[in-house]
């Protein structure tokens, strides 16, 4: 046992003195915090920022719609006076698009819009050409262009837009927190993406390491240091150590990431989103999750002499990884579907599809938890006597990298 306990020191402090560590451990926490400041200070900046004036030019063939129209522009740009919108009215000409487009071209307009009789109708197409594709601003003269459009139907209805208006305005709602009663902001986007980011969280800190517990074996074993280091510990001394070393490298990085998603959330008051129970459970599908993949990538890189090889054995399971990553969304809004609950009994997926499902849903099904981890550590001793058995076998084998069938039949002989 001291010996392994050496082993696992040694891949730490090795792993944590890296460049790459220190990156990981640094860059991608203050990036978050970044984002959590940035975003809220780019809100601030974008309100306060002046713009140009922006010149539409409008060609009203229904002859109704430029006055509310403008009336929409004038509003706007009485609440945003730093970024106003310009009407300029164009009188109906057969050649008048075509000298619309040059205008835009060459600078003298933002855009232009061509309004067809035929569009109060509902049966005509709104031209709209400008020199940029900024969203917000798409967005708005769209909004001017249906709600003047609105307005002249309510007209023609003899309906009051005023009073339609008012009956249409949204109320408030407050969230309130079931467990504590206090009312909790609603951020759309934060509890949409919560979800992924624990799953990214902890698909990072379990393939992301055990990744580089196969490159340092194919190395070691490359270098002929491996042979060095069998002569002071035995080959199960050595695996065990090596996995039990990154499995702590992963832990200090689950840590320090969680603790950043915590302070950021309680930041963007989403503090439910984050809680005690998302990140303990996290921490419980990361060790078997983690013990899994670096058994599994021990025993191939223990009988691959190059990278290459390693990697062409392992990609059908990278393939397998990437189905959460892919499926992300749908899991998330539908965490109880007989295929969400399918795949979270699919080690080595299992982990990440589980604390998917339990972060889009708090409700998930007791019982669906204990079956996974015990599924889980199930695989994971199966793993260890199979990465047992390849690893003493092949971690002084060189030559031609063995294929699949043959892992499995060296796992069968012994």
């Amino acid at each position: 046992m001291d010996k392994l306990v050496r082993v696992a020191w040694r891949e730490y402090y090795a792993t944590v003195r890296t460049k790459a560590f220190v990156l990981s451990v640094v860059l991608l926490p203050a990036i978050v915090v970044a984002g959590v400041f940035g975003t809220q200070y780019a809100e601030k900046l974008a309100a306060r920022e002046k713009i140009p004036d922006r010149k539409l030019a409008v060609v009203d063939h229904t002859g109704r719609l430029h006055e509310p129209l403008a009336a929409l522009v004038d509003a706007w740009n009485q609440s945003k006076p730093n970024q106003r919108f310009l009407l300029e009215q164009v009188p109906v000409e057969p050649d008048s698009t075509t000298a619309l487009r040059q205008r835009v071209n060459q600078g003298e307009l933002y855009a232009y819009i061509i309004l067809p009789a035929n569009v109060l109708a509902g049966d005509g197409k709104v031209e709209l050409a400008r020199r940029d594709k900024q969203l917000d601003a798409g967005r708005r003269m769209e909004n001017f262009i249906n709600g003047a459009v609105s307005m002249v139907r309510f007209q023609d209805l003899e309906i009051d837009p005023v009073k339609v208006a008012a009956a249409r305005r949204e109320v408030t709602i407050l969230e309130v927190d079931p467990a504590t009663a206090q009312t909790r902001q609603s951020n759309v986007l934060a509890r949409l993406l919560t979800p992924f980011a624990f799953m990214f969280l902890l698909f990072m800190g379990t393939f992301g390491i055990s990744q580089g517990l196969l490159t340092s074996l194919i190395e070691e074993k490359s270098n002929r240091v491996i042979e060095v280091l069998l002569s002071a510990v035995s080959p199960m001394q050595l695996m065990g150590g090596k996995i039990v070393g990154n499995a702590a490298v992963g832990l200090t990085l689950l840590v320090v990431w969680g603790g950043v998603g915590y302070y950021s959330a309680q930041r963007l008051h989403v503090g439910e989103l984050v809680g005690a129970q998302q990140l303990v459970l996290a921490l419980l599908y990361f060790l078997p999750g983690f013990l899994f993949m670096a058994a599994l990538l021990a025993g191939v890189g223990s009988m691959c002499n190059e990278l290459k090889d390693a990697q062409g054995m392992m990609f059908p399971v990278s393939i397998l990884t990437m189905i959460p990553m892919i499926f992300w969304f749908y899991l998330a809004q539908y965490p109880q579907s007989a295929v969400s609950v399918a795949l979270s009994y699919i080690p080595p997926i299992t982990p990440l599809v589980m604390i998917l499902r339990i972060c889009a849903d708090p409700d998930t099904p007791v019982w669906q938890i204990v079956t996974t981890l015990a599924l889980l550590w199930i695989c994971v001793l199966g793993m260890f006597w199979a990465a047992a058995k390849v690893f003493r076998l092949g971690v002084l084998m060189y030559g031609k990298a063995p294929t699949l069938p043959e892992l499995v039949r060296v796992v069968r002989m012994s």
